[in-house]
């Protein structure tokens, strides 16, 4: 596959990880699922949206290119730095303060899961060496977002 055509995937599954993540954010705002079962010794629950929904808007701004990205996040550019994000992403959001609904819980699973996956597909991309057959991608995805 084309250099070009593996940056439009990654850039998607970027935008599309972004509404996901915000998406959760907003529904568990919505239906208050952090006040569900409460208890003192979950209190990091009710800060669980409002990171998902910052997370969001840093992803949407990265892939919108937003100056402020480059100068303040730095790690971002970077295909290790986004590749631990992302891990840690995927961790965020593995734990859903839902209650004692469990198909939201395997749906937390499942997306935190994906993250992950993506995460280590992007520490790998940074960890490959440039005799690789990847090393046009590494190379196109440092120069897609700015840095070396």
């Amino acid at each position: 596959m084309e250099t070009k055509t593996w940056i439009l995937i990654l850039r998607w599954v970027n935008i599309v990880a972004a509404v996901v993540i915000g998406a959760m954010g907003i529904y568990q705002l919505v239906t208050f699922q952090m006040f569900t079962h409460f208890h003192f010794y979950e209190i990091w629950s009710i800060f669980t949206p409002i990171y998902s929904l910052i997370f969001c808007g840093l992803l949407l701004a990265i892939e919108f290119k937003k100056d402020f990205i480059a100068d303040q996040f730095q790690f971002m550019m970077t295909c290790f730095g986004r590749g631990i994000f992302y891990i840690f992403l995927g961790s965020v959001v593995s734990y859903q303060p839902t209650g004692k609904s469990s198909s939201q819980q395997v749906a937390g699973w499942i997306w935190g899961l994906t993250l992950w996956l993506v995460g280590i597909f992007y520490v790998v991309i940074h960890f490959v060496g440039p005799k690789s057959a990847t090393a046009g991608l590494k190379d196109a995805i440092s120069t897609e977002y700015g840095t070396a």
